[in-house]
């Protein structure tokens, strides 16, 4: 193994393979693909008799989209159970690299692949894992379907079952060679010209995988396949010297690879074409959850009610998404798995300072962050007694820095305690209100345990008691604080509002209900999987009767593209917006209060999310185009008046469109 540095922070097993292992992709690769593509690992149902495999004991399995292969070979089995040795869960350290080590040897020696490794540092169960660039690459598949559906652009089902024809052979003519057929293709036969079309993308797919064309007019084999004929005749005397030919022939194992891709690209073009026209041999069933039984990495403590599902997004991760990422864990794992997981990454940090260092405070953070959009007591009572310990988050420091100095500072322990007072001091004379007053002594308090300077903490303690003393006269005695701080707390748990871009407050509410359903709220995050919606648009769905056109299921999937956004943005406001500010007492601990300083965060719908939903004044009916909102916000042209009911049920229609 080319990389064996394990020691990195530790993931829960579920999160490395539902997560670091579905984005796990070679460099050369991932420029090829969409941006925030992540492998979906499926095997092809054909058995197939590999003469190059030395290492049975090898699991084998490849990504339906990519066709990248993924082999996993565990070294210790005894540890491929869904608890660790300990009797919680398996906690791994890996090291994935994503530079491809190519063979320059075309006959004898190792494929290019990308090497791995992941170690539970709790039990003695390790695995050595080896990802393979697919040999038919992605620009590759998409010149080919692009120009077998560019001459049926008129109709796509067509073009479809033109390209699975083409694939298919393909596959018939490698699973040939594998069994030793030498038999060239002809370019003038009237079968294999109709079926391969011999157009640039076929034929360089072809010379890819080894065949080779002589005189224009033939495609031969590669050489290696003559041999593999002598090593499957048991009559041979040179058998046993041709198999092991066979054997360390990296262009032979390069074609037993390519029939597999083959197979697993057919799969997923036949998708698109009648159940009635598709080839049983151009199968495959899915494995992930296979490879998660064997890294011991499934059943893990789930949600009670919440779906299998992780927040997928393409490009830049939203805050929610990098707090899980930080601790390690599926965004499904049970309240009790992400406090486990927090408590065991502080116990393996072996930084100068792990209590109150910066990975310290980044884990924090996430920890705050994750039991902010949960509203979970199990956490919340986790991030109460870390402050208790003395741990600040990084959102609670800027908003300190903001009230304090104006501005978020870069190094807060750079600041001398003397300075503090001082600026503080200047702010409680500029302030007149108790509440104000006392809101900068909470953030004096707050820099305090940021620098962890017990002297500051006391000062600011003292100052807010005494401003917390002369207020109870004001509203109501010590009960009445009481019952201030329980509305704080309240408010810090409440979402983030919408804006009207209109007269759509009935589209706000029902965009807000569609947010507080959980199971809808993780259906629409996990868009970008390409597993819960129809997001190659392939065609066959059916509203009632009527069969969908591919621009309506471009529509749909646009919705829910500009849903999740939505959704991300109410998150990250939630949580970075919300909690992190602070502004409770500036206006007495109510989220309607008028104070313009406290106005809860707000979120404005996307123009063209509210177009595809609202009626528009030339339309009689819910507009599904999705050019952008032309009329300015609040104009009268914007949209006509609509019932709610209407709202829903288009709402409703474009999502189950794009399932």
């Amino acid at each position: 193994m080319g990389v064996v540095n394990l020691h990195g922070p530790g993931v829960l097993g579920g999160f490395f393979v539902k997560r670091q292992l579905v984005e796990w992709i070679p460099d050369d690769i991932r420029r090829q693909l969409p941006e925030g593509h992540k492998h979906t690992w499926v095997q092809p149902q054909t058995a197939f008799k590999r003469l190059s495999d030395a290492n049975e004991s090898a699991w084998h399995s490849m990504c339906r989209d990519c066709l990248c292969q993924l082999t996993v070979t565990v070294e210790d089995s005894s540890g491929t159970v869904n608890t660790c040795a300990d009797g919680t869960w398996h906690h791994f350290h890996s090291t994935l690299s994503t530079a491809v080590d190519a063979s320059s040897d075309q006959e004898a020696g190792p494929e290019a692949t990308c090497s791995g490794r992941a170690r539970c540092c709790k039990c003695a169960l390790a695995a050595n894992l080896e990802l393979r660039p697919p040999i038919i690459e992605p620009t590759m598949t998409d010149a080919l379907a692009s120009a077998r559906r560019s001459a049926h652009s008129h109709h796509p089902t067509q073009g479809t079952r033109e390209l699975l024809c083409t694939v298919s052979t393909m596959f018939k003519l490698v699973r040939n060679a594998c069994t030793g057929n030498t038999r060239p293709v002809r370019l003038d036969s009237d079968a294999p010209r109709r079926l391969l079309k011999f157009d640039a993308p076929c034929n360089h797919i072809l010379e890819i995988l080894g065949f080779e064309l002589t005189n224009d007019t033939e495609f031969h084999p590669p050489g290696i396949v003559r041999v593999a004929e002598e090593a499957l005749d048991a009559d041979n005397p040179s058998r046993a010297a041709r198999l092991a030919q066979v054997r360390t022939s990296l262009m032979f194992r390069r074609l037993e690879r390519a029939r597999q891709e083959l197979c697993v690209w057919g799969g997923q073009v036949q998708r698109g074409v009648p159940k009635e026209e598709r080839q049983a041999v151009l199968a495959y069933k899915p494995a992930a959850d296979a490879l998660a039984t064997l890294l011991g990495a499934g059943g893990y403590a789930q949600r009670a009610g919440t779906l299998t599902l992780l927040v997928a997004g393409g490009g830049e991760h939203s805050a929610l998404d990098d707090a899980y990422r930080q601790l390690g864990v599926p965004d499904d794992a049970a309240d009790a798995l992400v406090a486990w997981s927090y408590t065991r990454l502080t116990e393996e940090d072996q930084s100068a300072d792990p209590v109150f260092g910066a990975s310290a405070r980044a884990r924090f953070d996430s920890l705050v962050t994750i039991s902010a959009a949960r509203s979970s007591d199990e956490l919340s009572a986790l991030v109460a007694n870390e402050k208790e310990r003395g741990l600040v988050a990084t959102g609670a420091i800027r908003a300190a820095c903001v009230a304090l100095f104006g501005e978020p500072q870069a190094e807060v322990d750079a600041i001398a305690s003397d300075t503090m007072r001082e600026v503080f001091l200047a702010r409680l004379a500029e302030a007149t209100a108790p509440k104000a007053k006392m809101e900068l002594a909470e953030h004096l308090a707050v820099l305090g345990d940021a620098k962890q300077d017990a002297a500051l903490k006391a000062y600011a303690a003292n100052v807010l008691s005494t401003l917390e003393t002369s207020a109870e006269i004001e509203i109501g005695g010590a009960a009445g604080v009481a019952a201030w701080k329980g509305k704080v707390d309240t408010w810090e748990q409440l979402p983030a509002g919408l804006k009207n871009i209109g007269n759509t407050c009935y589209l706000n509410s029902i965009l807000q209900c569609l947010f507080s359903i959980l199971p809808i709220r993780k259906a629409v995050m996990s868009y970008g999987d390409g597993a819960t919606w129809n997001e190659g648009a392939q065609l066959g769905r059916r509203d009632g009767g009527r069969l969908l056109t591919k621009d309506e299921i471009g529509v749909a999937l646009k919705f829910v593209e500009l849903l999740k956004r939505l959704f991300e943005a109410l998150i990250s406001q939630r949580v970075e917006g919300w909690a992190a500010k602070k502004v409770r007492k500036s206006s007495g601990g109510h989220p309607l209060a008028s104070n313009s300083a406290a106005v809860p965060p707000a979120v404005a719908p996307d123009r063209e999310l509210a177009d595809m939903l609202l009626l528009r004044v030339n339309g009689s009916g819910p507009s599904n185009a999705t050019s952008t909102y032309a009329p300015a916000p609040g104009s009268q042209q914007q949209q006509q008046q609509q019932d709610v009911d209407e709202c829903m049920a288009q709402c409703v229609g474009l999502l189950v469109h794009a399932l």
